[in-house]
């Protein structure tokens, strides 16, 4: 009886669980701690490279809209001064008379130092040389102009704003004879000149030249021929 006693008072002996079940836990969580930890490293890599992505594109399509929206600007921005027998007779800052297309001199300061009127209302005008037949043909807003029947395409378009047509100064340089234009670089000041007893103003058309003939020298037009005898 003791004995069942004793063996009944023996405290009863856990069997060990296995251990494998836990194994299996351990590495499916590792494994999904990896794939959370690739999947996050791999929407790190593409939010970067989407980012650089966009970053070039705006880049692209910045330029591209700058190049379509800008124009070519002078080297250098005049101010502008329209000079009649050395005395000021229009004077502008270099704010006024620059926009994004180039330098301008408006065209009624032009006619107060030369000989030249403005026919045609509306887009479509012609600038005259008075007592002559030259005359350049234009179109607000447009760069193609007709100069003595012969079109030419300026680098700036003629322009018309409050009241008056903007006449670019290239045009003047390049194409009105009888009408300096002088600038001065220290100063920065585009002097647009014509003096009292200056010769007629008119109009100067540069038509592309005839290509020219090449010129040989004679002893080049004089040729030798030797002729061999195969039995000799």
């Amino acid at each position: 009886m003791n004995g069942d006693q004793t063996h009944e008072n023996q405290p009863i002996q856990q069997t060990p669980r296995t251990t494998g079940g836990n194994k299996k836990i351990v590495k499916k969580a590792a494994k999904k701690r990896r794939s959370r930890f690739d999947f996050t490293k791999l929407l790190a890599v593409f939010i970067v490279f989407l980012a650089f992505y966009l970053a070039i594109t705006l880049f692209i399509a910045g330029s591209i809209y700058y190049s379509f929206t800008s124009t070519a600007k002078n080297t250098e921005i005049y101010s502008l001064n329209v000079i009649y027998d050395e005395t000021v007779v229009y004077k502008a800052s270099a704010s006024v008379v620059n926009n994004e297309y180039g330098l301008y001199v408006p065209f009624n300061s032009l006619s107060s130092i030369a000989n030249i009127g403005l026919a045609g209302d509306g887009d479509d005008v012609t600038i005259f040389i008075i007592g002559s037949d030259n005359r350049i043909e234009c179109t607000k807003n447009s760069s193609l102009v007709i100069i003595n029947d012969n079109p030419v395409r300026i680098s700036s378009p003629i322009l018309y704003e409050n009241g008056d047509y903007l006449i670019p100064v290239l045009l003047v340089e390049n194409y009105i004879n009888g009408i300096d234009v002088v600038y001065d670089d220290e100063k920065m000041i585009c002097k647009v000149i014509n003096d009292v007893g200056k010769s007629d103003i008119e109009l100067t058309l540069h038509l592309p030249e005839d290509m020219k003939k090449a010129d040989f020298p004679d002893s080049y037009k004089e040729y030798v021929y030797e002729t061999s005898n195969p039995n000799e």
